[in-house]
């Protein structure tokens, strides 16, 4: 029986909000606004025996690339000898989702865990600029 331990790192996105002055009139919006570390969108499932699928799903108003990194460790085996630190990198436009497998066959018949799993995106603009839509 394969234990399976997952730790999720979320991103929290950190909104700074100006001080109103006594004089001002200007009127405080309710709506948050939309940065790139709130729009891609993270999800998980289990890929059979092979591992985790690793999801992102861009609902950003333009491109995006992400990098998805993730530990692979053998259950049985010193840290050492698993295969370790992985990593993957998407490219995403407006809409769209890809994913990965973060892989535990490396380990055999041994089990396996994938922990510190991470995600960061960050706007895509070589691909905002090379696109006459923008």
């Amino acid at each position: 029986m394969r234990t399976l331990r997952v730790a999720v790192l979320l991103v929290v996105a950190s909104f700074g909000y100006g001080r109103d002055g006594a004089a001002t009139s200007r009127k405080k919006s309710n709506r948050r606004p939309t940065t790139v570390a709130s729009c891609p969108e993270y999800g998980q499932e289990r890929s059979g025996d092979e591992g985790l699928r690793l999801e992102l799903r861009n609902t950003c108003a333009y491109p995006v690339r992400c990098t998805l990194s993730w530990e692979v460790h053998c259950q049985g085996r010193a840290r050492a000898d698993s295969p370790g630190a992985r990593s993957s990198e998407l490219a995403l436009s407006s809409g769209a989702s890809d994913a990965v497998i973060a892989s535990g066959v490396a380990c055999g018949s041994a089990g396996w865990d994938i922990a510190n799993i991470r995600w960061a995106c960050e706007r895509d603009d070589a691909k905002v600029r090379g696109d006459p839509a923008y």
